[in-house]
Parts: C-alpha cells; sequence; structure tokens
C-alpha cells in the first residue's frame, strides 16, 4: 500500500511555505515573495504570488491525482514544490498568476502531458498520435525534439514545462535508459530498468533522479535507448504551464 504525499502537504511543509487554507477574498491578499532557483547552472526568477494562485494549483491538481496510480499521486505530491516554482518561472513572465480551469487571458493553466503536444520523432514534422512507437533497430533515438530531427523544442516566453517521471505498460520493455540534453548541454544518463519494478500497484513507474524542469524561453530533448527491437509504450510524467488563451483550442492543447 502506498502511503501518498499530497501536492497540499508538500507546499505546506515548504520552507517558505507555498500553501495556506483560508478564505478566498484572504488568501488574495497574501503573497509568496519572488526569489531565484538555479537550474543547469542558470539562474531563474520564481516571481510573487498570492496564497490564493497555490491553493488553486494544489487543489486542482490533487483532484486530479487523487483517481490516478497512487505511486503517480505520491511522485506529483513530493515533487510539487518543484511543479510550483515552474508556474512562478512562467509567471514572471505573463505576471496574472495562476487560475487553473477557471483562467483566461494570460492567466495560467496546466495540463498533464498528451502525446499529442509532442512532435513525433520518427517524423518530427508531424506531431504524435500515440506514445506507443515501433522500434525496428538497436539504438539511441529522440524521445522528444523540436521541428527537426535532432532538433531542441524551444520553450516560448509564456510557457514551460517539468519531467518527472516515466511510465512503462508495456509487456516487454524495449528502452532501457534516457539522457537529458538542454540547451545544447547533455546531462548524466539514467537507466531505466521497469523489469525490476515492483508491479503490485499497478504499471511501472520509474522516477527521474530529480526533476526536469524546461523554462520559458529555453530548450531541450530527451534520447532514448532502444536495447532491442519491439514496441515502445513508454511516455512521461510531468506538466506542461500555459496560459489560459492558448488552452482554448481543443484540437491543439
Amino acid at each position: 500500500m502506498v502511503t501518498v504525499k499530497t501536492v497540499k502537504q508538500s507546499l505546506s511543509e515548504a520552507d517558505p511555505v507555498l500553501y495556506k487554507e483560508g478564505k478566498r477574498d484572504e488568501l488574495r491578499q497574501q503573497f509568496i515573495e519572488e526569489e531565484t532557483v538555479d537550474i543547469a547552472g542558470k539562474s531563474y526568477t520564481l516571481s510573487k504570488i498570492s496564497y490564493w494562485d497555490s491553493w488553486i494549483f494544489a487543489n486542482e491538481l490533487d483532484s486530479i491525482l487523487a483517481r490516478q496510480n497512487p505511486i503517480i499521486h505520491d511522485i506529483f505530491g513530493r515533487n510539487a514544490v518543484s511543479c510550483f516554482d515552474l508556474v512562478r518561472m512562467v509567471n514572471t513572465n505573463t505576471k496574472q498568476g495562476h487560475k487553473g480551469a477557471g483562467a483566461s487571458g494570460n492567466e495560467l493553466d496546466f495540463t498533464q502531458f498528451m502525446a499529442r503536444q509532442f512532435y513525433d520523432p520518427d517524423n518530427s514534422t508531424n506531431m504524435r498520435v500515440s506514445w506507443i512507437r515501433t522500434i525496428a533497430a538497436v539504438g539511441s533515438k529522440n524521445f522528444f525534439e523540436g521541428t527537426a530531427a535532432g532538433a531542441e523544442l524551444t520553450m516560448g516566453e509564456e510557457e514551460g514545462m517539468i519531467w518527472l517521471a516515466m511510465y512503462n505498460p508495456a509487456a516487454t520493455p524495449v528502452v532501457d535508459s534516457l539522457q537529458i540534453i538542454m540547451n545544447t548541454e547533455s546531462m548524466n544518463i539514467q537507466s531505466l530498468d521497469f523489469d525490476q519494478v515492483d508491479l503490485e500497484d499497478g504499471d511501472p513507474v520509474i522516477e527521474l533522479k530529480e526533476p526536469w524542469t524546461l523554462p520559458p524561453e529555453q530548450s531541450g530533448e530527451m534520447l532514448a535507448y532502444y536495447h532491442t527491437i519491439g514496441t515502445d509504450e513508454m511516455r512521461p510524467l510531468g506538466l506542461w504551464v500555459k496560459m489560459a488563451r492558448n488552452l482554448r483550442a481543443l484540437a491543439t492543447p
């Protein structure tokens, strides 16, 4: 039985505290102050933001995750500070706060990753239609990239994403490691031994050793090593933070 750490719990225990209970009008007048954070050797500003915004973020994310695999809920919960840091990074540019499902205009909301948000690594002029992918040859291949083969995907000024873990429901996994590249700098590889993961609570999930945040205006890609041929079903767990006006077309989330 997995003991789940919720998003609200993690943000409440953060230093400084990033979540408070209270009435809407009270929380709208109380603020988390601006600070900075370092990612891959660069410093990023985390905007000043109201406790009402963090209340919306925590409650909406927990409610979405409550019906999912408890391991997944726990991963998001334990990494909630990094997730909310991303919201604040994006808000440094948008300045309208995070209003979640009720957001409009430049206000922020998030989506969990969907395959069709990413370019197809086998035909990078198109968007993916599925995480499922036929691997016909052993070797290193892009798992996600930009609009050209081997090119990094660049975030806009008012968006960012965070990668937390990999989920793999394949009966016979064909991938055993990954490598993140950010701003053309390669990071250490990470092993993905899905065969060793306990299946008691569902399909295998392997958490990244550290959450990977791709901030606004930064670029990145991910390589996967396919050690055998077959069908890859690996998919990422994470969030893409965007302005509400860019989440109003159902066909292009």
